[in-house]
């Protein structure tokens, strides 16, 4: 399998005046939704596909209660989520207050396992004439 790209023209932010230069954009190829992960966790194991929607449902809840108590929750090979925050600066560190915080966002960090998928990734360059970006559906794990 190949990780499908296209080009994309990018013109230079400091100098708009330089012709564009093109780049590459990972294109995805399809979803894997909830229903089609609870699908092949079952079809790897003898748990049924219900149950293992109710535990994604579960790790989720579980997950969120967790970074709502300031922890970071780390899930082995998954990888780590962590809260993060934007802030507007102060001239003082006493004038600092949660008034300040703007934003929060999750922070996901990989763990090694996925890291290292990355390195071995191989890419297809997207023809023209091929499907845009999300058309493509995955087929059902009994075809």
């Amino acid at each position: 399998m190949s990780v499908t790209f296209k080009s994309v023209a990018k013109r230079n932010p400091q100098n708009f005046d330089e012709t564009p230069k093109f780049y590459a954009l990972a294109v995805a190829s399809g979803n894997a939704d909830i229903d089609r992960l609870s699908e092949l966790v079952a079809d790897g194991s003898t748990v049924r596909q219900n149950d293992v929607y109710a535990v994604i449902i579960g790790l989720v809840n579980a997950i969120q209660g967790e970074l709502k108590n300031g922890r970071k929750v780390t899930l082995g090979k998954l990888g780590t989520f962590s809260l993060g925050v934007t802030s507007e600066g102060v001239e003082e560190e006493e004038k600092l207050s949660a008034n300040q915080i703007k934003k929060a966002r999750i922070n996901y960090r990989p763990g090694a396992e996925i890291k290292d998928m990355l390195k071995t990734l191989r890419f297809k360059k997207l023809r023209k004439a091929e499907s845009p970006e999300g058309t493509t559906t995955l087929p059902p794990l009994n075809e």
